[in-house]
């Protein structure tokens, strides 16, 4: 039998001293600061393609997972129905994501990426990876395999849909890999 987890008392300081505010909210502070200053950065690489980092998550998720309706889209991206439609109706104009209608289910749309966003998403890519590259720069392959992790078990923490949480965190539908 293991001992029952001692419960931290509530507080808004690091009694240690260590971060400016206690670390479980420090924690999602430096979460929501990396984010920022991360699709900043990315913001400017993705310009010249005519991406920015809503409509590079998008096309990279249709790219995935293709074909795949608007929910299932909204869903991967985190990201509302209403806000991903217009990202998506940017994709179509631009001519990287094109829309299909299966015959099968007329109220049905199924998401593809034209080979114009196949090579925008993969120069996209290309700069996604100079960029958590910088980020991660001197942090051993070790540490952020274990900061991945605990990325995951923060995820099963929030998520109650254990399935869901597997679709997300290995970027999949229907348990493929």
């Amino acid at each position: 039998m293991t001992a029952p987890k001692a419960q931290r008392p509530a507080s808004t300081t690091d009694p240690e001293g260590e971060f400016p505010y206690d670390v479980i909210t420090y924690v999602f502070h430096l979460f929501a600061v990396l984010a920022r200053h991360r699709e900043a950065v990315l913001e400017e690489a993705f310009r010249p393609l005519g991406l920015n980092v809503a409509r590079y998550r998008a096309l990279s998720v249709i790219a995935r997972l293709e074909p795949l309706g608007m929910s299932e889209l909204a869903d991967f991206s985190a990201v509302d129905r209403t806000t991903m439609t217009r990202t998506v109706d940017q994709l179509v104009a631009g001519g990287l994501v094109s829309r299909e209608t299966p015959p099968t289910d007329r109220r049905q749309v199924l998401l593809r990426v034209t080979p114009d966003g196949r090579t925008a998403n993969q120069q996209a890519l290309r700069a996604v990876y100079r960029v958590n590259r910088r980020a991660l720069d001197g942090i051993e392959e070790e540490d952020q395999r274990r900061f991945a992790r605990l990325q995951q078990a923060m995820l099963s923490n929030l998520v109650a849909d254990a399935a869901l949480v597997r679709r997300l965190v290995l970027h999949t539908r229907d348990g493929a890999d």
